[in-house]
């Protein structure tokens, strides 16, 4: 046993500048942790995020055999010490005779794209429902538009000149909603982005409005 944790350990060696151009890359969001799989234990860490160091247990970052057999595993998500998602990865490293000897684990902490993300958010927040006279410059009006079809067409499977009358009257009931028909000269811009007749979107709307 001891003559394999040495052998063990001295291969790990090879894989410390890997880890090393994998955290300088994408400093200082990344750790990469390398788990040696016979002592149970960190034999390399960089860029610590979360404040553990080389000799550390590593029993909580065990994998069960059949799971080793796998070269990558993942992504999966965990939580860092400071409450940070992670995006997480892990190759196995094996020895020369392709047996598992230890875990290269990637931890990518995504809360500053989290944060960035919610800021986007807030920044293209388009409400579901306008007010009626709700004023829309015209190229914003064609955008809203497009988003609001792609939007639907998507959760339906379809696109908009293929839908059935029931979906289309879905469709044009929801943009109707959002103040898209009382837009100035919007109804020739909707009925051709939908595929029909002026004198069909219309009918739509008598329809849904007198309902």
């Amino acid at each position: 046993m001891a003559n394999t944790r040495k052998t063990s350990h001295s291969v790990l060696n090879r894989y410390f500048p890997i880890a090393d151009a994998v955290a300088a890359l994408f400093k200082p969001h990344v750790e990469v942790v390398i788990h040696d799989l016979t002592r149970h234990q960190i034999a390399y860490i960089v860029n610590a995020f979360s404040k553990r160091r080389v000799g550390d247990s590593s029993a909580g970052e065990r994998f069960d055999e059949a799971v080793l057999e796998q070269d990558v595993i993942g992504p999966y998500r965990k939580v860092n010490r400071d409450g940070h998602n992670l995006r997480s990865i892990t190759a196995t490293l094996r020895d020369d005779q392709a047996r598992p000897i230890a875990m290269m684990c990637i931890n990518f902490d995504v809360s500053v794209l989290e944060s960035i993300g919610e800021q986007l958010a807030s920044l293209a927040f388009l409400p579901s429902s306008l007010e009626p006279h709700a004023p829309f410059f015209h190229d914003n009006w064609r955008q809203a538009l497009e988003r609001a079809v792609g939007e639907f067409e998507t959760r339906h499977g379809m696109a908009a000149s293929l839908m059935d009358p029931r979906t289309r009257r879905q469709l044009i009931g929801e943009l109707d909603a959002a103040g898209l028909l009382s837009v100035r000269n919007s109804p020739p811009v909707v009925a051709k982005r939908l595929g029909i007749s002026r004198a069909s979107l219309y009918s739509y709307l008598k329809n849904i409005r007198g309902s």
